[in-house]
């Protein structure tokens, strides 16, 4: 286990951080046995759960309701004297996604404490991160910490299928809170190893690809299956989607991923010899890691196909859904239009179920700065922070859209196989994990905000 360690820039507040360290898994373990499955939600549980965390410590917060049970949480510490900047905001969500229950080794939902791990789903996405940003506006109280700028914390509901009822419905009521100068969001992990090595590197993710999921809709001729025809519109589907799967794929390399594979040459991960300007060389090597085939490619998955209700009938209609991701330069109109007419058939119709650009953030800010300097305080040149892109979308694009930085960065050290919980089975974080966070997430909000 990790010990406890004061970065510098905390020393003068004397915290008991092993103290800290256990307050905040009880509350996550409590926050985990909250079911706030997305579908259906039922965010306003986890909300309430949080109202009272932040009022033990006389944080006043806001309820707001989108109905149906879906409500998220906003809380703000005020800057202290005159205030130019705009908020500094601690984002989390709400809602988990579904489990097996079936291939988990303990309940998903019994918050667990097992040999200093805690178990639970959310425990990485992204309870444990909301519970980090909870125990630093804490710390900012109890420390009488006076800010530049106001302190928001924000626990969104409906992350996970999209945010209508969550980021897009406070966009629309309560606008006011997406007015931010920087986030601080899920969209980037820390790793314990990497490439088969033990590695001590902070992700930072300035963006993330692009959603972008379609229905395929096809109408053939129907018929009995025992003569066969030319219309029939599974077969026809089918060839579409043949001909997506089969679309020439060529890597491009977008600024966080390219500083990404910079840092680990520099770091030894990568050999010297790794040009990283020849194309067939990066071709071959992300053709050899999911992952790295992910965030330097235009990806598609099909993700259902639907047809038919009876075995000899040939079936009038089919459809398929497509879960499409896209680099953050990608227009998704080309895409789109690059799709149809890969598929080459005018009787496929498209529609997008859900699609927005997720924007970039710049790592040249006063935040960018704060991260690496808190990382270097806490570790010195034995950890190094890691610009990445992030192969998934978050709640952050809607931030970017009002000209917030915003930046995926939970400041936890995991493995490889710890990652793979992530809407996985037996999702967890260590309780050392948790500590860190919360130093490192505190050092950095003092760095940004703290008034001299």
């Amino acid at each position: 286990m990790m010990p406890p360690m004061t970065p510098g820039r905390l020393k003068d507040l004397d915290i008991d951080w092993q103290a800290i360290t256990d307050e905040a898994s009880d509350l996550l373990r409590a926050y985990i046995r909250i079911n706030t499955t997305n579908p259906p939600g039922g965010e306003e549980a986890g909300a309430l759960f949080l109202r009272e965390a932040l009022a033990r410590d006389a944080i006043a917060s806001e309820l707001h309701d989108a109905g149906s049970g879906r409500v998220s949480i906003s809380a703000r510490i005020p800057s202290t004297g005159p205030c130019g900047e705009k908020p500094l905001v601690l984002l989390s969500h709400i809602d988990v996604v579904p489990v097996e229950v079936e291939h988990w080794d303990l309940d998903p939902f019994a918050g667990e404490l097992r040999d200093g791990v805690i178990w639970g789903r959310g425990a990485l996405d992204m309870k444990g991160m909301g519970i980090m940003e909870l125990m630093v506006m804490a710390l900012a109280v109890r420390h009488g910490l006076s800010f530049d700028r106001d302190l928001l914390f924000l626990a969104v509901a409906d992350e996970e299928e999209g945010g209508r009822h969550g980021i897009h419905f406070l966009a629309d009521t309560a606008p006011h809170l997406l007015d931010g100068s920087y986030v601080f969001n899920e969209g980037a992990y820390g790793f314990s190893e990497f490439m088969g090595k033990p590695a001590k590197l902070f992700g930072f993710g300035p963006s993330e690809k692009s959603p972008c999921w379609l229905r395929l809709r096809i109408q053939g001729s129907p018929g009995h299956a025992s003569v066969p025809h030319g219309d029939n519109a599974v077969a026809r589907l089918v060839r579409a989607l043949a001909r997506v799967e089969e679309r020439a794929r060529e890597p491009r390399m977008t600024p966080p991923v390219r500083a990404m594979l910079e840092l680990l040459k520099r770091r030894g991960f990568l050999a010297e010899e790794v040009d990283l300007d020849d194309s067939e060389t990066i071709a071959l090597f992300t053709s050899a890691d999911a992952h790295l085939h992910a965030v330097t490619h235009d990806t598609v998955s099909i993700t259902g196909v639907k047809a038919g209700n009876k075995h000899n009938v040939i079936p009038v209609s089919a459809e398929a859904t497509l879960d499409c991701r896209l680099l953050p330069d990608t227009d998704a109109d080309e895409f789109v239009a690059h799709l149809e007419a890969l598929m080459d058939d005018p009787g496929i119709e498209i529609e997008r179920l859900l699609a927005h650009s997720s924007g970039a953030s710049s790592m040249d800010t006063p935040a960018a700065s704060a991260v690496a300097e808190a990382v270097g305080s806490r570790f010195g040149d034995e950890a190094a922070v890691m610009p990445v892109l992030s192969p998934g979308f978050t709640d952050s694009h809607a931030y970017r859209r009002t000209g917030a930085q915003a930046y995926g960065f939970i400041p936890a050290l995991l493995t490889r196989e710890e990652l793979t919980t992530i809407h996985g089975h037996n999702e967890r974080i260590s309780q050392a994990n948790l500590g860190l966070g919360i130093e490192i997430l505190l050092d950095v909000v003092r760095r940004i905000a703290e008034r001299h």
